[in-house]
C-alpha cells in the first residue's frame, strides 16, 4: 500500500481521476436540466401573460456543487484508502512480520481493539510480504510461529480467533519461538497489559529479535472477580482491578443457571484501591437459585465467578415447636447458633417447610409425626431431602418409623445418683463417617442417650460412637435421601455436645452427607459437566476435558485439559474459577526501544466503503431534486401533508385520554382501627383485611380464661364447666390471677393457642381423638399450652391411677416419659405448700412429664401435660350462687387441699419454675448459721385459705 500520512492508499493509480473534475464541472455547469412541461386548458388564458419563473440557461450552484461532491467521494472510494496512523513507522522495515497476541481471559474485555490493532498492522508493509502468528495461551496443539501466511489469510485467521478461559504462558511461547528458528524482520504485540507470566520480561525478548510495535490493552475497571464468601442472609463477591489510580465503580449481577438475573449489587474502588466488594442481601429462596456471577458489561472467563455446592449456603429448615418459655435454654437455640455461620435458617411447620425444598430439615425431640407430615417428609427424604432429629424425652418414649435404627422404649442415664457408670466420652470416628478427621475434644461428655437395638447392620449405619461403643449418630440411607439421628438432645440436658465447636463441625458434615456429598473426598474424581468460554459463556464441557482428582482439585489451575467450569464429583459440584485468588497488576515498564501504539495509533478503518455510500447517497439526492423541480412529486407531497394530519390528530386525541387508573382507590388506616376509601392515582388497590376473628375469639384473647375439651357427654361438660368457674373464683378471691367465664372447645376447629390451660375431663366411654385433634393439640403443647387430664376414675382406693385406656385415646400425642410428681417438686409450693394433690378422691398420683432424674430440670422445668383420676372438677364445681355441687371424701378440709392444688397448679403453668428455688432455703439458713432462727411463715400456714 502507498501512505500519505496517516492514510493508505490500496489503488492509489484510481485517484488520477481526480485531474478530470475541471472538465466535470464544467459540463455539469453548462448543461442544464430538462425543461418542465405544463398542461394548459386553453391557450387564451396565457395570452399576454408573462411567466413569474423562468428556467435557468445553467445549472444552479449548489446542484452542480452535490453532483461533484459524488464524483470526487466515488474516486476516493475506488483507490481503497485506509486510515493507520499507526501504520507509517513501520513502513521502511522490510522481511517477515510475526504477530504476538495475549489471547488469555484477561485479553478478552477488549478483544476487539486488540484484533482490530493487529489486522491495521497488516495493512503496513508488502502486500506480499510473509506474516506469521504467535498466542500465548498455550494449547495442546499450538500453531507453529514459523507458519508463513499471506496477509489475506492472516486477516481471517485474526478474524475467527477468539481468547481462551485460562491464563497466557509467555514462557511457553518464547520457547515456541525459539524453536521455530524464525527471523522476523519487525513485531507487533498485541498485548493485555498484565504483569503475568514475566510481561515486562516477554516484552523485552521480543524486542532483543526484532524492532518491537507494541499495542496495550488492559482491561478497564474490574479485571476480575477473585473470591467470593457466603453468609446465611447473602454473598459478598470481591473484585480486583490492575490499574489503581482514580475511582470507579462497576456492577455484579447474580444470574440463574438459565441467565436470569435475581439481583445486582454495586462494587466502588477507592482511590488507590486495587479490590472492591459487592454486598448481595438476597432471601434464602433466590439464594439457592444462584449458578454464577458476573460483572455487567465485562465480557470474560475473568470476570464471571461460578458457585459450586461447596460454597453455596445451606438452606436447612427448622420445624417450629412454638414458643418456648426460655428460648436461651431450648434445644433449638443451640441448633441456630450452630447453623448460623454456614447456612439460611427457615422455620415453620412441616408442610410449609417441605414445600420450600429445603436442603436438610431438623426435628429436635418429635416422638410422633402426624401421618399427614409423615407422608410429606418420606416423600421428600426419598426424592434427596436430608432430615436429622435429635433425641429427647419424646422421642424416647414412642419412636417412628422416620428414625435410621429401632429405638428402646427409654433412655439410658449414663452417670448420676440412681447409674452405676460414668458419662460416656466420644470415642474416634471411624474412617468411613463424614465425621471423620475431626478432633474429638476430651472433655464432652455425654450423660443420657437413646439406644437402638441391635441389629446386623447398625455398625453400618453407625456415624459416631461413645467410648463404650454405644451410638451417638446414626444415618440410613432412604431413597435419594437420609434420615440422620443424633442420639442425645442438641441442647445441654443430656450431654455437652452443644458447649463445644465440634457439634457446629458435625452439623454441616450431615447435612452435606445428607444431600449424597462427602466431606472428605481424597480419592474422588470430578468429571467436567459445564465449561466457560474465553468470553464468560457457559457451555458444555468439551471432549478434551479431563477429569480431575478430589485431592489435586483445590492446587489446579485452568488450561485447555481443564477449563475452567463446574465438576461434578463425590462432594456434589465444584467450581473450577479462572480468576481465583488472582491479583493482577499492570506492565510498569516497557523496553526503550519499543514503540508504543496509543489506542488512536492503533485503529485502522477502511474507508472504500463509506466513501462510495456518500458517492451513492449524493447521487439519490441529486435524483430527489431533479424529480420536485420537474413536479413528479407533487401528487405524493398532497397525500404526505393529508397523511401527516391524520397521524397528527391520531396522537393528540391519545395524549388527551384519562388515563385508565383514573378512578382507582386506595384505603387508610385510621387510628381507630376501620378504614376509610381515598382517591389514588395508582392502579394498585389495598385489600381490606381478609376476614375478623369471632366474638368468641376475642373475647379470650382480651380475658384470660381456662378452656375445656367438649366431648359427647353433656352432662360431663357441665360438670368440667362447673369445676372450671368454682377454681377461677377461688384464683379472683384469693390471687391476682382474674380468669373469666370457661369456655369449651372444639379440638378440631377453635384456637387452642388463646387457653393457657385445657382441661380434658375423659368420659366413661371415650372415642379416639381424630389426627387433625390429635396434631392441634401437639401444636398446642409445643408452643407452650398445658393439658390436663383427668379420667375420674379413682373411687377405688385400692388401685392407682390407669392410664392404660389413654394410650388409644391420645394414640400420636407426642409426649414424653410420665412420672408421678416427685417430692420437693415446685408444684408443691408454686403458691400454698401441700403435700398431696386430692381432688374428690384423696391419695392420686399425679403424673407430669418426666424430666431426668427426680428433680432435675429440663430446659424451663415446667410440664406441660398432667394427667391424674382424683375428679378434681367436682372437687372445683360450684353453681351459680357459689355453693358446692358435690360431696367430697375428706370433707371441708380435703375440698379446700383440692382447691390449694388447683391454684398451684395455675401458678405452676403461668409462672414457671421460679419458686424452685425455696428448696434450697434450708440449705442457705444452714452455711449462714441462722439454722436456730425460727422458721420463715409461709402462705402455705395461713389457715384461712390466702395469703395475708
Amino acid at each position: 500500500m502507498t501512505a500519505i500520512g496517516p492514510f493508505l492508499m490500496g489503488a492509489p493509480l484510481a485517484l488520477f481521476a481526480l485531474l478530470a473534475l475541471p472538465v466535470i464541472w464544467w459540463v455539469l455547469r453548462a448543461t442544464p436540466p430538462a425543461p418542465k412541461d405544463a398542461e394548459l386548458p386553453s391557450l387564451r388564458l396565457l395570452e399576454g401573460a408573462r411567466p413569474e419563473e423562468e428556467t435557468p440557461a445553467r445549472t444552479p450552484w449548489w446542484v452542480w456543487l452535490i453532483r461533484t461532491l459524488a464524483v470526487i467521494a466515488a474516486i476516493l472510494g475506488l483507490s481503497q484508502p485506509v486510515w493507520a496512523p499507526g501504520a507509517q513507522s513501520t513502513q521502511a522495515a522490510g522481511g517477515p512480520l510475526l504477530i504476538v497476541m495475549d489471547n488469555g481471559w484477561a485479553a478478552a474485555p477488549r478483544w476487539s481493539e486488540l484484533t482490530n490493532a493487529a489486522s491495521a498492522t497488516l495493512d503496513a508493509g508488502d502486500r506480499d510480504g510473509a506474516v506469521h502468528l504467535l498466542l500465548t495461551a498455550p494449547r495442546q496443539l499450538n500453531a507453529d510461529p514459523a507458519e508463513r501466511l499471506s496477509r489475506a489469510d492472516m486477516a481471517k485467521r485474526l478474524a475467527s480467533l477468539e481468547p481462551q478461559p485460562w491464563a497466557t504462558d509467555r514462557t511457553d511461547a518464547l520457547a515456541r519461538l525459539d524453536a521455530s528458528k524464525l527471523v522476523p524482520a519487525r513485531i507487533f504485540y498485541a498485548s493485555d497489559g498484565l504483569e503475568t507470566e514475566g510481561g515486562a520480561a516477554f516484552a523485552a525478548a521480543l524486542a532483543a529479535r526484532a524492532p518491537l510495535t507494541v499495542f496495550a490493552a488492559p482491561p478497564e475497571g474490574p479485571a476480575v472477580i477473585n473470591g467470593i464468601s457466603a453468609q446465611a442472609n447473602g454473598v459478598t463477591v470481591r473484585l480486583a482491578r490492575a490499574d489503581p489510580r482514580g475511582t470507579s465503580q462497576a456492577f455484579v449481577s447474580a444470574l440463574t443457571q438459565d441467565g436470569s438475573a435475581l439481583a445486582s449489587a454495586e462494587a466502588v474502588f477507592a482511590q488507590g484501591a486495587r479490590e472492591a466488594e459487592a454486598q448481595f442481601e438476597i432471601p434464602a429462596a433466590a439464594l439457592a437459585r444462584i449458578a454464577r456471577f458476573n460483572v455487567t458489561g465485562r465480557p470474560g472467563a475473568g470476570t464471571v465467578w461460578l458457585w459450586d455446592s461447596a460454597d453455596r449456603t445451606r438452606r436447612v429448615g427448622l420445624v417450629d415447636a412454638g414458643a418456648e418459655a426460655q428460648p436461651l435454654l431450648s434445644d433449638m437455640h443451640y441448633i441456630r447458633k450452630a447453623l448460623e455461620p454456614f447456612a439460611s435458617i427457615t422455620t415453620g411447620d412441616i408442610e410449609t417447610l417441605v414445600a420450600t425444598g429445603p436442603d436438610a430439615i431438623i426435628l429436635s425431640d418429635v416422638g410422633q409425626i402426624p401421618a399427614a407430615d409423615t407422608d410429606r417428609l418420606t416423600e421428600w427424604v426419598e426424592n434427596g431431602g436430608a432430615l436429622i432429629r435429635f433425641a429427647g424425652p419424646r422421642l424416647a418414649a414412642q419412636g417412628d418409623e422416620l428414625l435410621p435404627v429401632v429405638l428402646r422404649r427409654s433412655s439410658r442415664a449414663i452417670g448420676g445418683a440412681l447409674a452405676w457408670e460414668e458419662p460416656q466420652g466420644l470415642a474416634p470416628f471411624p474412617e468411613t463417617s463424614p465425621f471423620a478427621g475431626l478432633d474429638v475434644p476430651a472433655d464432652v461428655r455425654v450423660r443420657q442417650q437413646v439406644l437402638a437395638r441391635p441389629e446386623p447392620e447398625l455398625a453400618r449405619k453407625t456415624w459416631a460412637r461413645l467410648t463404650d461403643g454405644s451410638p451417638l449418630v446414626s444415618a440410613d440411607a432412604r431413597g435419594d435421601g437420609t434420615l440422620v439421628l443424633f442420639h442425645i438432645t442438641a441442647g445441654p440436658d443430656w450431654g455437652d455436645l452443644a458447649y463445644s465447636g465440634l457439634f457446629e463441625q458435625m452439623l454441616r458434615r450431615a447435612i452435606a452427607a445428607g444431600q449424597g456429598e462427602a466431606v472428605e473426598d481424597g480419592d474422588g474424581t470430578y468429571m467436567p459437566q459445564l465449561s466457560l468460554d474465553g468470553f464468560g459463556r457457559l457451555e458444555r464441557a468439551s471432549q478434551n476435558a479431563a477429569p480431575i482428582k478430589a485431592a489435586e482439585f483445590g492446587s489446579i489451575k485452568p488450561s485447555e485439559t481443564r477449563p475452567p467450569g463446574l465438576y461434578q464429583g463425590p462432594s456434589g459440584s465444584r467450581a473450577l474459577n479462572t480468576g481465583d485468588g488472582a491479583a493482577p497488576s499492570l506492565i510498569a515498564g516497557w523496553p526503550a526501544s519499543a514503540r508504543l501504539l496509543g489506542d488512536a495509533e492503533a485503529r485502522s478503518l477502511r474507508l472504500a466503503g463509506p466513501m462510495l455510500a456518500l458517492a451513492a447517497g449524493l447521487l439519490a439526492l441529486d435524483l430527489f431534486i431533479a424529480l420536485f423541480v420537474a413536479g413528479r412529486l407533487r401528487g405524493l407531497t398532497r397525500r404526505g401533508k393529508s397523511a401527516g394530519g391524520a397521524l397528527g390528530a391520531l396522537i393528540l386525541a391519545f395524549a388527551f385520554l384519562p388515563p385508565d387508573g383514573a378512578a382507582a382507590q386506595g384505603y387508610e388506616l385510621l387510628p381507630d382501627g376501620s378504614y376509610r376509601a381515598i382517591p389514588s392515582p395508582s392502579t394498585r388497590i389495598v385489600p381490606l383485611p381478609a376476614g375478623k376473628a369471632s366474638q368468641r375469639e376475642i373475647d379470650a384473647a382480651l380475658m384470660m380464661r381456662f378452656g375445656y375439651v367438649e366431648t359427647g357427654d353433656r352432662a360431663l361438660n357441665e360438670l368440667t364447666k362447673a369445676g372450671l368457674r368454682g377454681l377461677s373464683n377461688i384464683l379472683n378471691m384469693r390471687t391476682s390471677v382474674e380468669p373469666a367465664e370457661p369456655h369449651g372447645l372444639n379440638l378440631e376447629t377453635d384456637a387452642l393457642e388463646l387457653y393457657p390451660l385445657i382441661f380434658f375431663v375423659v368420659p366413661e366411654t371415650p372415642a379416639p381423638l381424630s389426627d387433625a385433634a390429635i396434631a392441634r393439640l401437639n401444636a398446642y403443647l409445643r408452643s407452650g399450652g398445658a393439658l390436663i387430664i383427668d379420667t375420674r376414675a379413682g373411687g377405688d382406693a385400692a388401685t392407682q391411677t390407669d392410664v392404660s385406656r389413654l394410650e388409644t385415646l391420645l394414640a400420636g400425642l407426642d409426649a414424653p416419659p410420665l412420672q408421678p410428681v416427685p417430692d420437693n417438686h415446685v408444684l408443691s409450693r408454686s403458691f400454698y405448700l401441700i403435700k398431696e394433690f386430692p381432688g374428690r378422691f384423696a391419695g392420686r398420683r399425679l403424673w407430669i412429664e418426666q424430666t431426668g432424674e427426680p428433680g432435675t430440670a429440663r430446659g424451663d422445668g415446667v410440664s406441660r401435660l398432667f394427667i391424674g383420676d382424683a375428679d378434681w372438677v367436682s372437687a372445683w364445681a360450684v353453681d351459680g350462687d357459689g355453693r358446692d355441687l358435690y360431696s367430697v371424701d375428706g370433707g371441708p378440709l380435703q375440698r379446700e387441699t383440692a382447691r390449694r392444688f388447683g391454684v398451684n397448679l395455675v401458678m405452676y403453668v403461668l409462672t414457671g419454675s421460679y419458686k424452685d428455688d425455696q428448696v434450697h432455703i434450708p440449705a442457705l439458713l444452714e452455711r449462714l448459721g441462722e439454722q436456730d432462727e425460727p422458721e420463715p411463715l409461709l402462705p402455705g400456714r395461713i389457715l384461712d385459705g390466702g395469703p395475708q
